[in-house]
């Protein structure tokens, strides 16, 4: 499982739609915002697909750009 702290930026005026946008996600939670243009996001995901739901979030409308605060990969455990 890959952990990461984004911070989203948007224009002002995508703030909310961009917010709502990512709420609605699986595995995305958002942490309020900064500066009325960056949105604070924990997003969880496996390893392998943490990429992928970044790219999705670049795709946004509104989005400008994300930047990563932190990345974390916890070991994954085989199925038995």
């Amino acid at each position: 499982m890959a952990i990461a702290g984004l911070l989203v930026h948007t224009l002002k005026e995508n703030l909310q739609d961009v917010e709502r946008q990512l709420d609605s996600m699986p595995e995305m939670t958002t942490y309020g915002t900064s500066e009325d243009q960056y949105i604070i996001v924990v997003a969880e995901a496996p390893s392998e697909e943490m990429e992928k739901r970044v790219e999705k979030i670049k795709k946004l409308d509104g989005v400008l750009t994300i930047y990563t605060t932190f990345v974390t990969v916890e070991d994954e455990l085989e199925d038995e």
